[in-house]
């Protein structure tokens, strides 16, 4: 009897890896345009999570199927008046008794789907980290539209929205950042410090163009792929100035035998 004779093949491994697979077929599909199922180790353990306990399912379903024979009629009739029921529309979540009946795996999903928002809108912000002008952030969003437009041309009526939005917060920040320095000028042409009210301003407008910049970043997140992540980097490391961002866009690692350790 050779190895593929064995029952644990038949009854167990195939149903399993059928499961799973399709699963992640289902998972990518679903994920399009919405994060990456693995773009931090949360997210790629709860995608693992939701594969493990789909193939378990799998398993599960084909060792109970020749016993489904045996199932009284009135508990069958009661499964599928409850799956029938009329049920009230939620936006964007899972029914109660559809994660119970999926034995947790609805639940999961939702889960994955939040923390690959997640992901994504901590990249966004990471990756604009070392901005301090709203003429950095125009430039750099600038380059960032005629990117994207090239590479998705579908997405150009969405890009095209997000950068006019972007832009106009942009101008607005500069108009305020010189109408404050204007005001702190005195006759002798010297800057006085700003008042707590100014810096409100001026930091108000600023993180108002940097958050709708991260809108029109978090599009290329989102419908980009990681191969253009260099790309990215490119465009950012143009519009900084060579010493405003010195923190690369992976962690150092660290050499876990290493006999010395970097100083700083």
């Amino acid at each position: 009897m050779t190895w593929y004779h064995h029952s644990w093949l038949s009854g167990y491994a195939l149903p399993a890896v059928l499961s799973a697979g399709l699963a992640w077929i289902g998972l990518v599909r679903h994920s399009v345009g919405k994060g990456r199922l693995t773009g931090s180790w949360r997210s790629t353990g709860l995608t693992v999570l939701v594969l493990a306990l789909t193939g378990a399912v799998g398993v599960a379903a084909g060792l109970a199927l020749p016993h489904l024979a045996k199932l009284p009629p009135v508990a069958a009739g009661l499964a599928t008046g409850v799956t029938t029921m009329p049920r009230k529309r939620q936006d964007d979540t899972t029914q109660p008794y559809v994660k119970f009946m999926t034995l947790g795996i609805a639940w999961f999903r939702d889960r994955l789907e939040y923390r690959m928002l997640l992901d994504a809108h901590s990249w966004s912000t990471g990756f604009l980290d070392g901005f301090e002008k709203p003429t950095q952030l125009r430039v750099f969003v600038h380059d960032l539209r005629n990117y994207l437009v090239d590479r998705h041309p579908t997405l150009h009526k969405t890009v095209n929205g997000l950068f006019d939005t972007a832009d106009r917060a942009m101008i607005h920040a500069l108009e305020v950042q010189t109408k404050t320095d204007q005001g702190r000028r005195d006759v002798d042409g010297w800057l006085r410090d700003p008042t707590a009210e100014e810096v409100y301003r001026c930091r108000s407008a600023f993180g108002e163009a940097f958050h709708r910049c991260g809108e029109l970043l978090l599009c290329a997140y989102l419908h980009g792929r990681r191969t253009e992540q260099a790309e990215l980097e490119r465009l950012r490391a143009d519009a900084l100035p060579s010493d405003a961002f010195h923190s690369s866009a992976l962690p150092v690692q660290r050499r876990r035998f290493g006999l010395r350790r970097n100083r700083v």
